[in-house]
């Protein structure tokens, strides 16, 4: 098993080669008519009104099935796809221009394209060089390779870009021919037929073991346009299922129906990281065709990925999407999204996917966004380092239905102790406002329970009480950039929010600091001078009831 053809091609040397199928667990035809198909129009221009040599189109990989003696194209399809339309193009104007003129030559065309290039078909016989997959394939057929009319009412997504290529690739040709004699129309448009045909090249490996088509498939498209790493992976689970294809390809497409705007690739690294060894995305289709080597497998795994797709999209998004009943979840969901933090989302997969009771899931919640304050915003370690954490941890809970505590006492491992989370906190700056009046926020509404503060950021100001700009402030430069994002300058301020007083003196910012319902912040009218000194007690005091709010 090995490559049996390497070379350059142009595309007519290319299509006459030999039949050739879309496998059906390939994506079905899905170029747009104002992006890749344009593009492919414009290349095309370029060529033959330039009088270029030639145009490279890409790269097409083949898998020649011994078992199916059939030659599936695992990367080329929508190119190739393209070609087959633009040919059925070039055909139907010629035949218009022979019904026109009577031209020999034009004919000829008509019938080199039809009989050699793109074939014929009927009931009894099927000659046709291309054949799409199962989606896209009976539509292909009558509408570009036959040529027979299609109703208006066309519904099927790929079959729309089909007929949209086709009538832009028409409506482009045509109108480079409208204004010409008879004989300039016929020279343009062999011009444009024998320059695609004979000056658009393709290079083609072809071999007949299917993994080394994948594996030349993706060598190639690292290269130049970034991989999709989903694609890779639908491929290999369609490929691998069997006899299960239709019940794993319609599993795959339910999920990727309900995914609409998810990163596929994140979302499967994501679940893979909730039950299986932590990979990285770069290894992650590796690692996938590695595990998942029966059709079984590919069912179970599809399946959890549309079970999952649900939870994963409140992660992702959790102000505008429902998952859970108890909306305490959400909330430490949109309070971890606010912190930029996703790399604990296998833990919560792992617990969705698991039957533990919302209350459970609630409480992990909590422990996990104490996690990520404690180390991540007060002492300002990388989120990124706890990936690993969080993904062995969704690994046991996946394989084992883990308590609570068995849960906090891993996390506990890499947690800050009180004291060194005290040590970081009375040191802490925040620059990034959200995260600023989200810290203080939960502090003020565990001292004012029976007054929670609006928990929109929108309506929340954040004050720093020894100003930006210092005016008549007396403090050195240094100190004040020293002190100035500190947690211990910084408070909260609602209705009563005034910038007219945001560079004022302490004593003139007390007036309005009084009619505050925030009680952090009228609580400030007690200290007589705002320093330094003043601020690292007041950073002291914050610590006392931060410990409690994010205690672990």
């Amino acid at each position: 098993m090995s490559i049996k053809k390497f070379n350059f091609y142009s595309v007519g040397q290319f299509l006459i080669s030999d039949k050739f199928y879309i496998p059906d667990y390939q994506r079905e035809y899905s170029w747009e008519e104002d992006e890749q198909v344009k593009d492919f129009w414009m290349d095309l221009e370029d060529l033959v009104e330039n009088q270029r040599d030639s145009h490279f189109f890409g790269q097409i990989v083949v898998h020649d099935d011994q078992e199916d003696r059939k030659k599936y194209i695992i990367d080329g399809q929508q190119r190739s796809s393209t070609s087959i339309i633009y040919l059925a193009v070039i055909r139907d104007l010629f035949e218009k221009i022979y019904t026109e003129t009577k031209k020999d030559g034009a004919r000829n065309k008509v019938e080199d394209i039809r009989l050699k290039i793109i074939g014929r078909w009927s009931e009894e016989e099927n000659e046709l060089q291309f054949h799409l997959g199962k989606v896209d394939h009976v539509f292909f057929r009558d509408f570009i390779q036959r040529g027979l009319p299609v109703n208006d009412d066309v519904t099927e997504a790929s079959h729309k870009r089909i007929k949209q290529a086709y009538e832009f690739l028409y409506q482009e040709l045509s109108d480079k021919i409208a204004n010409l004699n008879d004989d300039d129309k016929y020279n343009k448009l062999v011009d444009y037929y024998t320059g695609f045909k004979d000056r658009f090249n393709l290079m083609c490996v072809e071999t007949d073991d299917m993994n080394e088509a994948f594996i030349i498939f993706e060598t190639l498209n690292a290269r130049g346009k970034e991989l999709e790493t989903s694609d890779l992976l639908k491929n290999h689970l369609f490929k691998t299922a069997g006899n299960l294809i239709d019940d794993v390809k319609n599993q795959w497409l339910k999920m990727q129906r309900n995914a609409e705007g998810i990163d596929l690739t994140k979302f499967i690294r994501t679940i893979w990281n909730s039950k299986f060894d932590f990979t990285r995305e770069k290894e992650l289709y590796k690692n996938l065709k590695a595990v998942i080597t029966t059709p079984k497998e590919c069912l179970e795994f599809t399946d959890v990925l549309v079970n999952s797709i649900g939870v994963y999209k409140v992660l992702v998004d959790p102000n505008n999407e429902a998952y859970f009943e108890d909306k305490h979840i959400e909330k430490h969901l949109e309070n971890l999204k606010l912190l930029n933090a996703s790399t604990y989302y296998p833990v919560l997969i792992a617990m969705a996917n698991s039957s533990y009771s919302e209350m459970e899931i609630r409480n992990v919640m909590e422990a996990i966004e104490s996690f990520i304050v404690r180390n991540c915003v007060i002492a300002g370690k990388v989120a990124n380092r706890y990936e690993l954490l969080f993904a062995k941890l969704a690994k046991k809970i996946s394989a084992q239905h883990m308590s609570f505590s068995e849960i906090v006492q891993e996390l506990k491992s890499e947690m800050l102790s009180d004291d060194e989370f005290e040590n970081h906190f009375l040191i802490c700056t925040i620059k990034k406002a959200p995260v600023a009046k989200f810290i203080l926020r939960r502090i003020n509404d565990y001292s004012q329970k029976e007054t929670l503060i609006n928990p929109s950021n929108k309506d929340i100001h954040l004050e720093h009480i020894m100003p930006k700009k210092l005016g008549t402030w007396k403090v050195h430069e240094d100190l004040h950039q020293k002190y100035l994002h500190r947690i211990g300058n910084l408070t909260l301020l609602a209705d009563e929010y005034n910038t007219a007083i945001k560079n004022k003196g302490f004593d003139e910012k007390k007036k309005t600091y009084k009619k505050s319902a925030i009680v952090m912040t009228s609580k400030l009218c007690t200290s007589n001078e705002w320093t330094p000194t003043r601020i690292e007690e007041r950073q002291k005091e914050l610590f006392l009831m931060a410990k409690e709010v994010w205690k672990f």
